[in-house]
């Protein structure tokens, strides 16, 4: 039996095989296949009980693109120049092993779905952001170029235009910022695109970490009630002549029935409730972690609780022009190890272990995703370069049997080797699991049709059919570095970081050491004393003045003045403000870097002058560190 799906897809037959594919059929039977043996082999590898399993989406897009040969697809045999440090560790799934820095998630394989293969042959952030976030590749291939209204729309456009919420939440959610280069030019494949600025997301621009986190287009202005907005809709209702006429314009258009959508939801009270953060309690929101990525998760799961279909969560930055994202060209493993994986690791496993203990794992699809991969071989500053050859994405629940490895990477991770798929399979994946065939037509304004993908839904792993072969457990790392609490602490800030804990050989080997006492007391709580000359501490590792450090961390062991302190920095005074000498004791002090100062230097280079001074830790950050912070330590 056929069935017709006019505009919104080709042709199908009841058992889901596609327009394309039975068109394949008249030239199988050369190669000794026929069309029982063609129905025989779809139904076993595309079981139809996918098709629209996922009811929602939490789509990771991890903005920089990570390493993959160091989070997913380890290469522990293969060349020493490309392997990189990392070491990989069993998950609850034998034969899949990830990386060593991935511990929480590691307890989660059995709802992971990994795949190896997925090359796009594209280095550029901008085209290769375009292919994942839309599932189509962008006509240019380029850096830096503004998103247009011709692009090809986010997944989440797709949806809000296919299968909208009708009232109250919206369909598509973006956060906390959008991604954007580092001379801020906006990322294509973010928005509606083609489809109009109607089906852009639901856009919050602010990190729900801080503590006057609101989201500002559902705030009801200063003495403005629900009453008198549900007024103001009614009088809008009254101009709708007026209306007609604008609407002569695209542009208006659009922008009506966005702002229609927003109005939707400042008179929603159930919508301002599910984005108030806020109702959460301390420990759920520790357990997710206290940084922008951790926080932004934990909304996603409140939003899509409350009936959002579709929440992207990018990878933010910490500063509009600083580049902290996934883009290691500098210092990857440290960046890996210290701030990005650990920061990705805790969010990520508490979102899996709630989405299955509250019965809404198998109908949420969770998606990591990212613009390419990294660089086999390591450049000369210990950073890896942009690699859109090769790369892993992931997915777990909305359908997807877990526990699977799909795909294979050569010995470098630099190519795939088997089963290779594109961006164009992802998305195809994507729209089955949430019940729209890639061959569903959408229409621009000029009413030209497009298929929502060009690829072919991925039914291999659809069917639960790439389970990795049973291999043993990796040996454990012998010797794992000690952390200090303090270190501990920068770790869950989720920001980038440089700190040296006195005392602690792990933590020292990386500094050169010079006029400081041996260490005083026991364990991680040892602390070295500044003599009566200037002692002297030098970083002997990559140094990345390119990051904007704005702050010198002196942590000791109980309260104490610096009224008698004097710092240089490269040979350089760093002046301590009057007013902060003036402070009463405290434990921990924050001194400024004079603008410029950073971006002048060749090394943390630094010479202390305090007779007297005991210091547990010293550290570079790029922000204050907060009390709440500071309160775990």
């Amino acid at each position: 039996m056929l069935q017709i799906l006019s505009q919104h897809g080709s042709p199908k037959f009841c058992d889901r095989l596609s327009r394309r594919q039975m068109l394949q059929v008249g030239g199988l039977g050369t190669l000794g296949l026929g069309l029982p043996e063609l129905l025989s082999a779809n139904t076993a590898a595309s079981p139809s009980a996918t098709f629209g399993r996922a009811k929602r989406v939490i789509f990771f897009f991890m903005w920089g693109g990570p390493a993959h040969q160091d989070t997913w697809d380890l290469k522990p045999d293969g060349p020493s120049e490309t392997r990189g440090e990392f070491l990989p560790i069993a998950t609850k799934v034998s034969g899949m092993h990830i990386s060593e820095h991935f511990p929480l998630i590691s307890r989660h394989g059995d709802k992971l779905a990994i795949i190896r293969s997925v090359g796009q042959e594209d280095n550029n952030h901008s085209t290769g952001a375009h292919a994942g976030l839309t599932g189509r590749r962008h006509e240019l291939k380029q850096e830096r170029f503004a998103a247009r209204e011709t692009d090809f729309p986010h997944i989440g456009s797709v949806l809000s235009k296919l299968h909208p919420n009708q009232a109250g939440m919206p369909t598509f959610v973006s956060m906390p910022e959008i991604i954007a280069t580092t001379d801020g030019t906006i990322t294509p494949g973010q928005f509606g695109g083609l489809l109009g600025k109607a089906y852009n997301p639901f856009q919050i621009d602010q990190h729900p970490e801080l503590p006057d986190f609101s989201v500002s287009s559902l705030a009801l202005r200063g003495g403005i009630t629900s009453g008198r907005m549900g007024n103001r809709r009614e009088l809008l209702s009254q101009l709708d002549e007026v209306k007609r006429l604008a609407d002569r314009d695209a542009q208006v258009r659009d922008m009506g029935a966005f702002y229609e959508r927003a109005l939707d939801l400042v008179l929603s009270r159930e919508a301002r409730r599910a984005f108030d953060i806020s109702a959460e309690s301390e420990q759920q929101r520790r357990r997710y972690g206290w940084h922008t990525f951790g926080q932004s998760t934990l909304l996603a799961l409140r939003l899509i609780e409350a009936g959002v279909k579709l929440v992207t969560v990018y990878w933010h930055r910490e500063k509009p022009s600083v580049d902290s994202s996934w883009d290691t060209h500098w210092i990857n493993n440290q960046e890996l190890r210290n701030r990005l994986m650990p920061a990705a690791d805790r969010p990520i496993a508490a979102l899996l272990e709630d989405l299955e203990s509250r019965g809404l794992l198998d109908e949420t699809l969770v998606i990591w995703n990212s613009e390419f991969g990294r660089s086999p071989r390591f450049n000369a500053f210990a950073g890896r370069d942009h690699w859109g050859a090769c790369n892993s994405v992931v997915m777990a629940g909305g359908g997807v049997p877990g526990g699977q490895v799909y795909g294979a990477s050569d010995r470098q991770a630099a190519h795939p080797i088997s089963e290779k798929v594109t961006q164009d399979d992802i998305a195809a994946t994507v729209y089955h699991l949430l019940g729209i065939e890639p061959e569903t037509l959408i229409h621009d304004k000029l009413n030209r049709p497009y298929p929502v993908a060009l690829g072919e839904p991925i039914y291999k792993l659809l069917g639960g059919k790439s389970q990795p072969k049973p291999l043993p457990a990796p040996q454990p790392r012998l010797k794992h570095p000690k952390l200090g609490r303090f270190t501990r602490m920068l770790r869950e800030r989720g920001l980038r970081y440089l700190t040296i804990d006195f005392g602690n050989p792990d933590s020292e080997a990386d500094w050169k050491l010079h006029g400081l006492s041996d260490p005083v007391g026991e364990g991680l709580d040892r602390y070295r004393e500044i003599s009566d000359a200037p002692a002297r501490v030098t970083y002997q590792g990559h140094w990345h003045k390119l990051f904007d450090w704005a702050y010198l961390v002196l942590r000791c062991p109980e309260p104490c003045g610096i009224d008698g302190l004097a710092l240089t920095f490269e040979g350089k005074p760093l002046p301590i403000p009057a007013e902060l000498k003036a402070e009463r004791l405290q434990q921990v002090w924050h001194i400024p870097f004079p603008p410029g100062m950073i971006a002048a230097s060749e090394n943390c280079d630094l010479a202390i002058l305090g007779e007297g001074l005991r210091l547990t830790d010293l550290a570079l950050v790029g922000d204050r560190i907060s009390g709440r912070h500071l309160g775990y330590v």
